[in-house]
């Protein structure tokens, strides 16, 4: 019996099939997609006016260039009148990111769909609430007011810190500006939490304070600009198994010189077209770097620093670039701020330390040679014949942002920009890759949560990890949109904690009265639960997702979620920050409901509750959240943006997702073209106009001008380099006990914490178990070789993982697949942040690594790792 059904044909949509215009759910490139909804059994022909195609399928489409549709592009789905439809979701030619391309995430949309007869039929369809140790049904009507009545009992006797909360922040997966709106005005008014936190990391905050300090936000290029550099830098970004397309489509196609005519268009009279450069900084060797140097190696500069000194290394290039005299005289003093240049020049470059010496400790920490340090250098900002300066574009990403010191480490990034006169024209520019797609829109002006910065702008904020671990102030904990059993920072211990808490309320509860039952009914049972959490050190665990969640079997309240294409949604993507709208397409499964509906409904409920007893202002706080559509709620976002009606040159001060005076009817009209934020309404003519590339005119300082900051001292001896999280690994015989550096990453396969793909048999099977990378020196030592399994552990956790057996990683550092529901990597990381924003360091700690008999093969001849069954 085959694996997986496979189709001898596809339906073809009819003429009249229901088009809508969408966008992937996944990465941060925002591929356009659109999708044909149609009855099953009412095709269309192969003819070109028989379908809505408009395709001749009569004869073969041409190779690359025609119409791509797979199995994985269509699925059957359930209409709201019980009836079924086919619905075909293929990459559209019309939009200017993917322009038909996709990638296997966004392949895969139409499987991810809910269908009753595949795996997907896991999705969560009611609410529940947890009675002992078995899950239960509820209306929404008792969920909702079950939870309010506990979090107005919290906040009203512990105060408003006591209601913590792990969310998604900013766009894809189905949560965009509406959901990022509702959950924020929730928590910043209605409960005015300071406790918050983001899904990847342990606190509230930008994991790029480091350049947005110095006056650019890390979204601020476009991807026209791949298309134009002289020169890409991907720092710390593996853009082909993490913003495939955006690689392939632009990055690639400027690499291998099909961008010349762009060039002569956007260049200045005279300027030299040269052939472009690609510099890859990663301590390993990844998919990025192998494509490229398949096509022209002695164009390819690989950097590989040892794990933790990136801010180090990117200062050394900078002190390189000034040795030479190749740095923008014109642009730093024209668009910079002078009096902290000087810090820079002093801390960042150490221009009081001789060049030699200065690169010779570099070189000992870094283990990047001076002779490749000057070679990137040079291209990055050696000016081209006839002295035009040097067009380079420096895309930075998890690598170095969850890397050590995150502060210093954007800030070098950033200035190595600054320094070369890399922002504000053609094929430049300095941000983010990007994770997701964005859609953040929060209560600021208005927000009661007393929201801080970095530590120069009133933080660093609190860390919630260690908040809902240890603190009993910690009473009720949120988590939506994520999954923080596998993705947090050292896991294992986070894991075992939050257990402890939510079980201590759970085994209370189940006290009632001296009876076996529990409490009967929302409101004895909150009583009861507010009454544990006074009592005991319990935790009220409220989990909402789309499909049950590891974190989800401890939760006591679990809540459905609608997902993509189940209500409209509206985000950017990173590489140009391209607002659109991903329409919707179907019903959500069951009873679940949109992000922005269930946070709308709980503060209503609150509002009710304190209206009742006559607390009006309080009353006030949980208003204005009883919202309809997913527009009412877009629109209310929009609200908090301040006055768009400036000129060009006055971009710089609008917030980056700025969308003021866009709507749906808009975006329908403009389709997958999109526009560009942030968003401006012209003085002149009044229309909305985009902001195609950031910067151009000024900084987003009050002055305009670009801030400078100088680097912590650093030392070049290692053993005094790291923090205390790393070098107790190299104390009390623990270096023999942990040889081996360990650091983590994403694969192209499988995204993020696998919420859908692990539904997804074809990706399953192809990717059956977490993994480790190990270099063929090390394999040797420790005598295995690929598809054996391994316990890969540490002091803060352990692991079992295949074995892959490559070059990848350099002989003494081991990598490992960050996200997996099979086991999770993030055991093995360690609990620091970076002091100055609590941003934890995923990318580096030690391992030891012990062969287990057996292996893959030995493995799957017993068990199937396809997807059979759900938690509940």
């Amino acid at each position: 019996m085959a694996l997986f059904a496979r189709k001898d044909q596809l339906p073809i949509p009819p003429k009249d099939a229901e088009k809508r215009t969408t966008v992937c759910q996944y990465c941060n490139v925002g591929c356009g997609y659109d999708v044909y909804v149609w009855p099953v059994g009412k095709n269309g022909g192969a003819k070109p006016n028989e379908n809505a195609l408009g395709v001749d399928f009569t004869k073969q489409q041409p190779a690359l260039a025609g119409q791509a549709i797979v199995e994985n592009m269509h699925s059957v789905i359930t209409g709201k009148d019980g009836k079924q439809y086919n619905v075909l979701i293929i990459p559209s030619k019309d939009s200017p990111i993917n322009r038909g391309n996709y990638s296997i995430r966004g392949g895969t949309n139409a499987q991810a769909t809910y269908a009753p007869t595949k795996p997907t039929r896991a999705r969560l369809h009611h609410p529940m609430i947890r009675v002992g140790d078995e899950f239960m049904p509820i209306s929404w009507d008792e969920a909702i007011d079950l939870i309010a009545r506990v979090v107005k009992g919290v906040k009203d006797t512990y105060g408003p810190d006591s209601v913590a909360m792990k969310i998604h922040d900013h766009g894809g997966s189905g949560s965009g500006f509406e959901d990022n709106w509702a959950v924020g005005k929730f928590f910043f008014i209605a409960v005015g939490t300071r406790m918050l936190s983001i899904h990847n990391r342990p606190a509230y905050n930008s994991e790029v304070w480091g350049q947005r300090e110095r006056g650019v936000h890390e979204l601020n290029y476009t991807y026209e600009d791949a298309r134009l550099a002289d020169t890409i830098v991907l720092w710390g970004a593996n853009s082909f198994e993490t913003a495939s397309v955006f690689y392939t489509e632009h990055m690639l196609a400027n690499f291998q010189g099909a961008t010349e005519e762009e060039k002569k268009k956007e260049y200045l009279k005279g300027e030299p077209i040269e052939p472009a450069r690609m510099i890859i900084v990663d301590p390993r060797r990844t998919a990025s770097l192998t494509v490229a140097e398949s096509i022209d190696k002695s164009r390819v500069l690989h950097l590989r620093p040892n794990l933790g000194t990136d801010y180090v290394l990117a200062n050394a290039i900078a002190r390189a670039v000034w040795e030479k005299g190749w740095h923008d005289k014109e642009f730093i003093q024209r668009r910079t701020d002078l009096k902290t240049f000087e810090e820079y020049k002093k801390k960042s470059l150490m221009l009081d330390v001789p060049y030699d010496e200065f690169i010779s400790r570099v070189e000992k920490l870094t283990g990047v040679s001076k002779a490749d340090i000057e070679k990137a250098a040079e291209w990055i900002a050696k000016p081209k014949s006839g002295g035009f300066r040097r067009r380079t574009l420096i895309i930075y990403e998890k690598g170095v942002i969850w890397g050590y010191k995150n502060y210093d480490t954007i800030a070098a990034i950033a200035q190595l920009a600054a320094l070369t006169g890399n922002y504000g024209k053609p094929g430049t520019g300095c941000g983010r890759q990007g994770g997701h797609q964005e859609g953040y829109v929060r209560p600021h002006s208005s927000s009661r949560a007393k929201l801080v910065g970095s530590i120069y702008a009133g933080g660093p904020p609190p860390n919630i990890d260690e908040y809902v671990k240890n603190d009993l102030k910690a009473k009720v904990y949120f988590v939506s949109g994520t999954d923080p059993y596998l993705s947090t920072p050292n896991a294992q211990e986070y894991k075992k904690r939050v257990h402890e808490r939510t079980l201590a309320l759970t085994k209370y509860l189940s006290e009632y009265s001296g009876f076996a039952g529990e409490p009967a009914g929302s409101e004895e049972r909150a009583k009861r639960i507010l009454e544990g959490l006074s009592k005991t050190d319990g935790l009220f665990l409220v989990v909402i997702n789309m499909y049950e969640t590891e974190v989800g079997r401890d939760a006591h309240v679990i809540l459905p979620a609608a997902g993509w294409g189940e209500t409209p949604t509206t985000y950017i993507n990173c590489n140009s920050r391209l607002l659109r709208i991903a329409d919707q397409f179907m019903e959500p499964p069951g009873d679940a409901k949109p992000d922005w509906w269930i946070w709308g409904r709980i503060a209503t409920r609150m509002k009710e509750l304190y209206e009742a007893e006559g607390n009006h202002e309080e009353a006030k706080y949980c208003s204005g959240m009883d919202w309809k559509t997913a527009e009412e709620v877009f629109l209310d976002g929009a609200n908090e943006f301040p006055n768009n009606r400036v000129p060009e040159e006055d971009e710089a001060m609008l917030p980056a997702e700025c969308y003021k005076g866009v709507t749906y009817e808009y975006l329908r009209k403009v389709g997958q073209k999109g526009i560009q934020v942030p968003v401006r309404i012209d003085p002149k003519t009044g229309q909305l106009v985009g902001t195609k590339r950031r910067y151009v005119h000024r900084f987003g300082t009050p002055d305009g001008k670009f801030k400078w900051y100088g680097t912590d001292p650093w030392e070049p001896d290692p053993k005094k380099f790291y923090p205390p999280q790393i070098t107790k690994y190299f104390k009390n015989g623990n270096e023999r006990r942990f040889p081996f550096w360990f650091t983590n990453g994403r694969t192209q396969i499988i995204w993020q914490t696998g919420y859908n793909d692990r539904y997804l048999p074809e990706k399953v099977y192809t990717l059956p178990m977490p993994y480790v990378e190990i270099n063929p020196v090390d394999a040797e030592r420790l005598g295995v070789k690929s598809g054996d399994l391994v316990e890969v552990y540490n002091l803060e956790g352990n692991v079992v993982a295949l074995v892959l057996v490559n070059d990848a990683p350099p002989p003494g550092t081991v990598f490992g697949l960050m996200y997996r529901w099979r086991e999770s990597l993030n055991h093995l990381t360690t609990s620091y942040t970076d002091p100055k924003t609590t941003i934890p360091w995923y990318k580096a700690s030690r391992v030891g690594i012990r062969k287990l008999k057996g292996s893959l093969e030995s493995v799957l001849k017993n068990t199937s790792l396809l997807p059979n069954n759900s938690f509940i």
